[in-house]
């Protein structure tokens, strides 16, 4: 096997390896055993362009072209409704925006939440501290259901933050706020930016080919 044929290996290889992350469909998922949730049952309640809750989670309304003072309410709006549980949960209903950011206070390899009330589909993005989207999952939209309709990613390695963003199609192809509502926050702490052992012994290999190789030449 040639020099180019051993780096396509090796690089298809590691490719595969990196490629695991998945979508979620359910809080039961064991990719979120043992995870941590923000019900957000202990406030504050309000409104906010940006709010630290328990747990290491910071929630932020983003500005958009359209909304350029974006703001998120904690509230009991609908509580029970929509997909939401308990007493409080996060809504632009009353409040306005389009795009809604979660920061993490350390690295998370999963992450999940309760969604209702949409009438557009929504994209769900998770980042790494280097700002590198990691995966990325489009929400369809879910109306008025109650059914515990729940959405997230697993498989992540190192990710940070996450952002859900509206998209611009079914009633609101022409613009407009979607109101929704966000509730039980759900992450699993871990997958720190340290390759995996399958990694690293990849790596290892495509370097020991490549040397030889050159030894060989």
């Amino acid at each position: 096997m040639n020099k180019s044929a051993i780096t396509l290996v090796a690089i298809g290889l590691l490719a595969s390896s990196l490629s695991h992350a998945a979508p979620i469909t359910s809080s039961s998922d064991p990719a979120l055993a043992g995870a941590y949730v923000q019900d957000f049952e202990s406030g504050p309640d309000g409104t906010f362009t940006t709010q630290n809750f328990g747990g290491g989670v910071t929630a932020t309304a983003l500005n958009t072209a359209e909304v350029t003072t974006a703001s998120f309410s904690v509230a009991g709006d609908f509580a029970g409704d929509y997909n939401t549980r308990g007493r409080w949960h996060i809504s632009n209903f009353g409040t306005q925006f389009q795009s809604l950011r979660f920061d993490f206070g350390s690295a998370i390899s999963a992450l999940g939440f309760l969604f209702g009330a949409s009438d557009a589909s929504w994209t769900l993005n998770a980042f790494n501290s280097s700002n590198t989207l990691l995966d990325s999952i489009n929400i369809a939209a879910v109306f008025a259901s109650n059914a515990g309709d729940f959405f997230g990613l697993s498989g992540l390695t190192g990710a940070t933050y996450a952002t859900l963003t509206q998209n611009f199609d079914g009633i609101y192809s022409s613009g407009g706020v979607d109101y929704v509502f966000v509730d039980n926050l759900t992450f699993t702490a871990g997958g720190n930016d340290v390759p995996e052992p399958g990694t690293l012994a990849l790596v290892a290999l495509a370097g020991l080919a490549a040397s030889s190789l050159r030894r060989k030449a």
